[in-house]
């Protein structure tokens, strides 16, 4: 990290908010940024958030700080911020797309008891794009999106486990009385053999009910705009 002593604790806290926002799914269209960083899992990026955190109470020249910087190389923080780097890039951004498929849940501001959870070929954002272009001034959200090798088989398993067809956008409205956890336990539970893993997946506890409530409360879903 290549940044002045006086702006270590300003660079390292806005870090440490973006890897919560995507180990919490927490924030305004987490999925751009998590797309963006490379598609880290929620645990890797609350393991990168946890470092992140004590890191910004440490001197930079720290042997403290030195230990902990190494052990974010391991977790490929480095390649993730480089990531970053080439997709926004304001010359040449790389396109980060990934074609082969996702599962979702999305929110609409007109259908506050309910969400949309589907499985279809690309990926959330050309979903909600084709969703704000059908209904002009209705605005939808990412609020969970898993990439899925086979979105075929997803979508098969969604329709099984809630036992109602899918829309032409390959889309089931479900109430959402019983709050996003539970959303994401039952779409979870119907895609898990075909989740793909992170390119920096690594073994790691996922994060607690405690650790997401505090993301929550740093920062409150809304749709994508």
């Amino acid at each position: 990290m290549h940044v002045k002593p006086s702006d270590w604790r300003f660079a390292a806290t806005t870090l440490e908010v973006a890897f919560r926002s995507v180990a919490g799914e927490s924030t305004r269209d987490w999925f751009t940024l998590a797309d963006h960083l490379g598609q880290p899992s929620r645990a890797l990026a609350h393991e990168i958030y946890e470092n992140l955190k004590e890191l910004k109470e440490l001197d930079p020249r720290s042997k403290a700080a030195g230990h902990i910087l190494g052990q974010m190389d391991e977790l490929a923080f480095p390649d993730m911020l480089q990531n970053f780097r080439e997709t926004t890039s304001q010359d040449e951004p790389r396109p980060t797309d990934i074609r082969e498929g996702w599962c979702h849940v999305l929110w609409s501001h007109n259908m506050p008891d309910r969400a949309l959870v589907g499985a279809v070929h690309g990926t959330p954002l050309e979903v909600v794009s084709v969703l704000n272009r059908w209904t002009p001034g209705t605005c939808y959200g990412v609020l969970a999106a898993w990439h899925v090798e086979d979105p075929d088989w997803a979508a098969a398993q969604i329709v099984r486990t809630f036992g109602q067809p899918l829309d032409q956008l390959g889309l089931m409205p479900v109430p959402a009385s019983g709050g996003l956890p539970r959303m994401k336990l039952l779409t979870e539970n119907a895609i898990w053999k075909t989740i793909v893993k992170s390119p920096w997946h690594v073994e790691a506890a996922e994060p607690s009910h405690d650790d997401v409530a505090c993301a929550d409360q740093h920062g409150a879903v809304e749709p994508t705009r």
